[in-house]
């Protein structure tokens, strides 16, 4: 009897049991993740390896010619024509004047621009050679530019001056009416003197162009007569 009382005392406990399941069912709150459940996996930082690693071949990178130079395409070599006029070196002048015309002659082949002195004269000269004088010690034979080309007589005044030149290691004074400068030009500026000028074109070396004006370049050696 015992052991039935037991066991419907236990159907009765079961049978309650099953009754208040649903309710609590029904309350039980809805499953809630947990943290390792509901973080995404946290993005952990690259390590260096600790162990030696091989580096990798260096790729060459080739850019396009624009990208290096701008959008303008490089500019093409000079020519051979062009780098010889560049490499020219200019010539330094020294212009004078004799009657209306402006003259010049190499500033390297120039010593000294001194004033008319009083000239000895000398027999048996050309007419062109109006005297001699002493410079330095030395003896100079001085010629008279304007005599020596056919020109009228020149200007001799406080302004004409004797330009002392060098010519094949002897020096010689030229009688100019005045000088007037020192300019450069580039050798190609040179060109042949025209036939309609008055002197005696063996004496000329060619005529040049400066700032609107024209000089006639001497042959310094011809118009010395060395």
């Amino acid at each position: 009897m015992d052991i039935l009382a037991a066991r419907k005392k236990a159907m009765e406990r079961a049978k309650a049991r099953s009754e208040q399941q649903p309710e609590k069912a029904a309350e039980a709150p809805l499953p809630v993740p947990s943290e390792e459940e509901a973080l995404p996996a946290p993005v952990l930082p690259r390590t260096a390896p600790t162990g030696p690693v091989e580096a990798s071949p260096a790729k060459e990178v080739v850019l396009p010619a624009e990208e290096v130079l701008g959008t303008t395409a490089a500019a093409p070599a000079a020519s051979a024509d062009e780098r010889a006029e560049t490499m020219q070196q200019e010539i330094e002048l020294l212009s004078f004047r004799l009657g209306g015309e402006q003259y010049a002659l190499p500033v390297a082949d120039v010593r000294e621009v001194l004033k008319v002195v009083q000239l000895t004269s000398v027999p048996n000269t050309p007419d062109y050679v109006p005297g001699i004088m002493s410079h330095r010690g030395t003896m100079l034979p001085i010629l008279d530019l304007c005599r020596r080309f056919g020109l009228a007589p020149g200007v001799n005044d406080a302004k004409s001056r004797i330009v002392i030149v060098s010519v094949n290691d002897e020096e010689v004074g030229l009688l100019v009416d005045r000088v007037t400068g020192v300019f450069r030009i580039f050798p190609d500026e040179i060109k042949p003197a025209p036939e309609n000028i008055e002197q005696r074109e063996e004496f000329l070396r060619g005529i040049a162009r400066k700032d609107d004006k024209l000089y006639i370049l001497l042959d310094l050696k011809k118009a010395v007569g060395v």
